[in-house]
């Protein structure tokens, strides 16, 4: 089943997608190029507008280099 995921912090702050169950580490495409925002699992959970329920709070921890990862191959978060 699906989790629902609220994003904080970075350039995707605000923004929600849902992971399969058990992902604790989420990579968005940044602003920056060539670069991922790194998103971690904190424990927390908060209100993402118009769901029910409680999502996931994932916290900005930093950014990576894209390296050979082409940015369509990553799952994008929910405007």
């Amino acid at each position: 089943m699906a989790e629902l995921v609220m994003l904080r912090g970075g350039s995707r702050d605000g923004e929600s997608t849902r992971v399969p169950e058990g992902v604790r580490r989420l990579l968005a495409t940044s602003d920056a190029p060539g670069l991922w925002e790194i998103y971690e699992a904190d424990g927390r959970t908060g209100q993402v507008p118009g769901n029910d329920g409680e999502a996931l709070v994932f916290m900005h921890v930093g950014q990576e280099p894209a390296g050979d990862i082409p940015p369509g191959s990553f799952h994008g978060p929910l405007a």
